[in-house]
């Protein structure tokens, strides 16, 4: 049976043209970078450029609705800043679109699909056995087998917007010790060995490995899946509705909402762009962006983190994190950077 590989939807399909969308990305609020890039593609003769001209005409002339084409790819309108504009002005935020748009990050929407043929070792995938290099074993916590939850190969990620703060090659690989029976929480609520973010930086390492022991109750081999993903903006989850009240430095349930100047009148409009952007939030996995909590009240990441994978509660899998809830993987900038992702956090909500 023929190999199946993971696949991207991406936003791009010109020569030179992530670096464009790059530049733009790096500053969203900058209305000049996105019309140097409309120029950039009018001049490669793509019709993209005069229809995101023709947004930003609309945009600065104060125009109540914006240009709209369905004609043009919905994946690049999502990432290069498009939909935002428009729902921005269509929601009545204007005033507060400059801290949205500074505070988009792409973000990847990823589907499952049960592999029907032989995945490769070192692909990108949910479940299955996982892939390590010589030397890397399955990890354990208290003698008992992790969930092996899945991998990625960079190498497909390097001209995504999202894959641009990961290394350019190897593969990175998440686990977690489920322990429902226990806690009623995944990774035993944080103790210390209940999870790993595995990096192999040299892929020609890797090989397949079986599981060395029984599993216990909590943790098993999922079904092995290949993944859908798609490129898009993604927002914070914001809580308004205590904005109110003063609770004290210890209760942070609006701070996302506070430092982006977004009042309850915000809420609903709030609540559409990210439902555009990231339909059914809150019960997809993705890859990048932002958390987005069943439970919790605000963005349950520090804000000294930067999210780094949701894993959602999948039937397809047998995955149920505490009640349903999901898994988000974070990692502070910096270690991001230097790739140590053996420091990489993790909570559910």
């Amino acid at each position: 049976m023929a190999e199946q590989l993971s696949k991207i939807e991406s936003a791009v399909s010109l020569e030179g043209e992530f670096e464009q969308l790059q530049q733009v990305l790096s500053d969203l609020a900058n209305q000049d970078l996105k019309r140097q890039y409309a120029k950039w593609l009018t001049e490669q003769g793509d019709p993209r450029g005069a229809f995101l001209t023709s947004v930003l005409d609309d945009w600065d002339s104060g125009n109540e609705t914006l240009t709209t084409d369905e004609s043009i790819d919905a994946v690049w309108q999502d990432t290069c800043g498009v939909t935002l504009l428009q729902k921005l002005r269509g929601g009545k935020l204007d005033a507060v679109a400059a801290t949205i748009l500074a505070a988009a990050r792409p973000a990847l929407k990823i589907e499952l699909t049960p592999a029907e043929g032989e995945v490769p070792v070192g692909a990108t995938k949910f479940g299955g056995k996982p892939d390590l290099a010589e030397g890397v074993s399955w990890p354990e916590y208290e003698d008992k087998l992790h969930t092996f939850i899945g991998q990625f190969r960079l190498d497909d990620l390097r001209l995504t917007q999202a894959g641009t703060l990961l290394p350019d090659t190897g593969l990175l690989s998440f686990f977690v010790f489920d322990d429902p029976i226990e806690t009623g929480q995944p990774a035993a609520e944080g103790a210390d060995g209940a999870w790993q973010v595995i990096y192999c930086s040299d892929p020609s390492q890797l090989r397949r490995v079986e599981p060395p022991k029984e599993f216990d109750e909590g943790n098993r081999l999922a079904t092995e899946c290949i993944l859908s993903m798609q490129e898009t903006l993604d927002l914070p989850n914001i809580n308004t509705y205590d904005l109110d009240q003063d609770y004290g430095d210890q209760f942070t349930a609006c701070r996302r909402a506070k430092s982006m100047g977004l009042a309850k009148e915000h809420d609903d409009s709030y609540e559409a762009l990210l439902e555009t952007l990231l339909p059914e939030r809150e019960e997809r996995s993705h890859l990048m962006g932002w958390s987005h909590p069943q439970v919790s009240c605000d963005d349950p990441v520090d804000d000294d983190f930067r999210h780094l994978l949701t894993v959602a509660s999948e039937e397809l899998v047998q995955w149920c994190w505490a009640d349903g809830h999901q898994l988000y993987y974070s990692i502070k900038p910096e270690d991001l950077a230097d790739g140590k992702f053996e420091r990489s956090a993790i909570i559910d909500g």
